[in-house]
């Protein structure tokens, strides 16, 4: 019914399909359509009744051609200035992942959604709308890599632990944590550090932190002994930053200054061989890198590419906390003792933990190009509270990324900035970074 309408494929003709295609075209094309732009597709019905097809195959025809169709498939926006219903398809996709209902179509119909007013009170409202959660699941998925949870399998000698619910409990945390900050219009600077995460009891487990039961999640308080505290502690960016036996700084400290600090890695130089850490722990990362940064051509980039990577190694390829590595052996095969290993006591009569000891001690501190030094991530975490800008300038441009489909020029940093500044009278929050993204001259033009 919702196709044909009130016409009988039985009975029903040309001026019926007439009419459906006429109801269809402004829904699929997002926007008022011609009588000319009508008449292609009825031509095509047309036709194919002339050709003996039933009512039902000729209307199937057209349909097909409107599915097919470049104003379908793609963004209508032309340079310059958008119109009002191009700029609905662009709030409506940024926000809710798939076409303008009908208030907005109809505020856009009226010429009114370029408002300043109007588009703030319509970004609001889709805002708190449910479908609001298809802006957070796919903007986290693309910004922080959550889409690529599965790209790596946890060795399982290594880490018997690492389960379905544990990698479910993963995504939601770090979901949660951004619809948090969405909702409450906390600071993008909870992105770096925050007093607060979302845990079940298998996160919570998994984090060392007592008191939290039941597998849905909820708001934590954190201690900083617990060694958790912004995106750069939960398990689901650890785990999407590093492969399924080993960490790597380079990894890592790459994904850092591209995702939260805005500086861009450029790729390493042709024929340099890349870091292969040693899983059987006779020798360190850090020990390697520091031979591959003797060679003249990469130790430009390390210098940034390491600090961060380093910040990072006191967390596990499935973000547990650790003080040393773990290795595999050589030796006969064992399973270990609760003694040896209280981390992992639920599960070594689970699975061998094929391991007689510990891997070398973690060394989770670096000094910065600019001297400033650190000895592990929540030191790290303060030099970059410091640059309060910085994040809130990083998430703009990936939010305008995302919103647009386009990157950022060198002509687009005074925008840029003007956006950061607006942010500050919210202590950069990020519902109101949101807003000011969308009434940006980077938003409401192509």
């Amino acid at each position: 019914r919702r196709v044909y309408g009130d016409a009988d494929p039985k009975t029903a003709g040309l001026a019926d399909a007439e009419k459906i295609l006429r109801a269809l075209l402004p829904r699929a094309f997002r926007r008022p359509i011609t009588d000319a732009e009508l008449a292609r597709f009825v031509k095509v019905v047309e036709q194919l009744l002339k050709d003996g097809a039933t009512f039902d195959q000729a209307l199937r025809g057209g349909i097909k051609l409107v599915l097919c169709s470049p104003s379908f498939l793609y963004f209508d926006e032309q340079p310059g200035p958008l119109d009002d219903h191009a700029l609905a398809s662009r709030l409506s996709y940024f926000l809710w992942s798939t076409m303008p209902d009908d208030e907005l179509l109809a505020v856009a119909g009226r010429g009114e959604l370029k408002k300043p007013e109007v588009l703030r009170a319509q970004t609001e409202r889709m805002l708190k709308d449910p479908r609001s959660s298809a802006f957070v699941t796919n903007f986290t998925g693309q910004w922080l890599g959550l889409r690529n949870i599965d790209r790596t399998t946890p060795e399982p000698r290594l880490y018997p632990e690492f389960d379905p619910l544990l990698r479910w409990s993963m995504l939601e945390e770090t979901r949660r944590f951004f619809t948090e900050l969405l909702v409450e219009n906390l600071s993008v600077l909870n992105f770096i550090n925050s007093d607060f995460t979302f845990l079940n009891r298998r996160l919570a487990k998994h984090y060392g932190i007592p008191g939290v039961e039941g597998v849905e999640l909820r708001k934590v308080a954190l201690k900083p002994e617990y060694h958790r505290g912004g995106v750069l502690a939960q398990a689901a960016i650890l785990k999407v930053t590093a492969n399924g036996t080993t960490t790597s700084p380079v990894v890592r400290g790459v994904w850092v200054n591209d995702q939260l600090l805005g500086t861009p890695i450029p790729p390493p130089p042709p024929g340099v061989p890349a870091i292969e850490p040693d899983i059987r722990g006779a020798t360190t990362v850090r020990e390697q890198l520091a031979k591959h940064r003797q060679i003249k051509a990469c130790a430009s980039c390390h210098v940034k590419i390491d600090p961060p990577g380093f910040a990072l190694e006191a967390y596990d390829v499935i973000g547990g906390y650790r003080e040393n590595y773990r290795a595999l052996t050589n030796k006969q095969l064992k399973n270990p003792t609760a003694d040896e290993f209280p981390a992992l006591a639920k599960w070594i009569n689970v699975m061998p933990y094929q391991c007689d000891r510990l891997g070398p001690a973690v060394d989770a501190g670096d000094v910065l190009p600019d001297g400033r030094k650190f000895s592990d991530l929540a030191e790290y975490k303060q030099i970059l509270l410091a640059d309060p800008d910085r994040m809130a300038r990083t998430v703009a441009e990936k939010l305008l990324i995302y919103a647009t489909g386009g990157g950022l020029g060198y002509g687009d940093r005074d925008e840029l900035e003007r956006i950061v500044a607006a942010s500050r009278a919210s202590k950069y929050g990020l519902r109101a970074l949101v807003h000011e993204v969308v009434q940006s001259k980077l938003f409401l033009t192509k």
